[in-house]
């Protein structure tokens, strides 16, 4: 049974994961700030998991965690905000924290319980956990890169969401784009213009999954190139979500990253899952009503 700490200085929300964690069958312990979990974690190191609150008194949690690091690197890690993943972009950059969870009105239950399988079990990939249990996941394969326009406005069509719209169709133009020229050619995006689409692909190197149950839609774009890494995301991203002192983005003028960010932009909820030099895959949640109410959480898995 897998075991988890939860530090956070607010009595109720420490509480109110504990309670849920518990319920789903983790073993929890809690703890108030920093030092009280490095405390905890002197006696009994044997967890499996800390999620940990951003700001709390004595030690905030960015320097708990890089401790951990240090000192227990066996135990994963997780962040909880109520505030704009941007403000701490560069500390998660920093300190190679790229799961991030933000405190939604309501709480996102149902977020924090992928989150936290999936770190856990090590099975990043696919929508099932995304979705609700026996929801049907449909897939089709891209072989002619000239019909990516096609390709990306046809989950669309099957899922017949309203907010499913012409922003979301630059989305996933973008990542099929990515999947394949960068994804599986490897052709350099700061000379795109030198790209040519006369090849097909073959089967199993860009993929498409993409389903719907009773909260949201769930649209994945896979391929087996696997050139992408959690470093380098996150650093894209952050050229992105930093702002110079005109107010513009540190990479306005970046072609790297930008359909990532973008992508981010536009989407509910944008999910990296990533197996070195096998496979990455971007997830895109849409919900059917804008239910929860707050920032957007940062999810990039790598194993």
């Amino acid at each position: 049974m897998h075991r988890i700490l939860i530090v956070d200085d607010e009595p109720s929300i420490k509480e109110l994961l504990k309670e849920f964690l518990s319920g789903e069958g983790y073993t929890t312990e809690t703890a108030s700030d920093g030092i009280d979990a490095l405390d905890i974690l002197k006696s009994d190191a044997n967890f499996d998991l800390i999620i940990s609150d951003i700001n709390m008194p004595r030690m905030k949690g960015f320097e708990l965690l890089k401790q951990v690091e240090i000192l227990y690197p066996r135990i994963k890690r997780v962040l909880l905000t109520a505030y704009s993943v941007e403000d701490y972009i560069h500390l998660a950059l920093e300190h190679g924290i790229s799961n991030i969870i933000t405190k939604t009105t309501p709480f996102n239950f149902d977020e924090l319980l992928t989150i936290v399988s999936k770190l856990l079990s090590g099975n990043i990939l696919g929508l099932d956990v995304h979705l609700d249990s026996g929801t049907e996941i449909s897939r089709f394969q891209i072989k002619d890169p000239r019909l990516i326009p096609e390709y990306a406005s046809a989950p669309i069509k099957a899922l017949k969401m309203p907010r499913l719209n012409r922003n979301f169709e630059m989305v996933m133009v973008e990542l099929l784009n990515n999947a394949v020229y960068y994804g599986v050619k490897d052709m350099d995006p700061e000379r795109k213009e030198t790209w040519t689409d006369d090849f097909l692909l073959d089967d199993g190197q860009v993929e498409v999954f993409y389903g719907s149950d009773s909260q949201k839609a769930a649209i994945a774009v896979r391929d087996n190139g696997g050139k992408l890494s959690k470093d380098k995301i996150m650093y894209w991203l952050s050229r992105q979500m930093l702002r110079d002192e005109t107010g513009l983005p540190v990479g306005l003028y970046d072609i790297h990253g930008r359909g990532l960010f973008i992508s981010r932009e536009y989407v509910d909820r944008l999910v990296v899952n990533l197996i070195k030099g096998k496979s990455t895959e971007i997830i895109c949640l849409i919900y059917h009503e804008d239910i929860y109410k707050g920032h957007k959480p940062l999810l990039i898995n790598e194993i």
